[in-house]
């Protein structure tokens, strides 16, 4: 996870998994930077939305693919997901036609984000853990500090 996008991820909310750290680090970076072209536009920039939506499928396609290699079950956090994706898209939607404002739809996603990472994606780094299915430099005392914290 690059510096500067580890700045933007809580640490009670880090699964010591990299690939799935990073992307959480990236997600939240990149809705950082949704909120500051909000701010400059006074609005949602069109490709920004679409471009937060694509990043989310593709976390949504890796926390699957990790799953499915650990042989884990996955159905009922990836039918959340699908849930999470319809529901952001339709938001998206409504920002851009003019129903809903920018800024309702970044206060939605920082809520979401921060929930589904500490609800779902939690526990789900614990099962994988425990699946013995993790990247390499897996420290299980640090991951446990972590869960202290949380």
């Amino acid at each position: 996870m690059d510096h500067e996008s580890a700045a933007f991820l809580p640490e009670a909310l880090i699964l010591d998994i990299d690939e799935i750290d990073d992307q959480h680090a990236g997600l939240f970076a990149r809705l950082a930077q949704l909120k500051e072209h909000c701010i400059e536009a006074n609005g949602l920039p069109p490709g920004e939305g679409c471009a937060l939506l694509e990043a989310l499928r593709e976390h949504c396609s890796t926390e699957e693919r990790l799953a499915a290699e650990a042989g884990l079950d996955f159905d009922e956090h990836a039918t959340k997901h699908q849930a999470m994706l319809r529901c952001i898209g339709h938001a998206i939607e409504q920002v851009l036609i003019g129903k809903n404002d920018a800024f309702s739809l970044i206060r939605y996603l920082e809520y979401w984000f921060e929930r589904h990472i500490h609800d779902e994606d939690v526990p789900f780094g614990e099962r994988l853990h425990n699946a013995n299915a993790v990247l390499p430099g897996w420290q299980p005392e640090a991951f446990a500090e972590v869960r202290q914290v949380a």
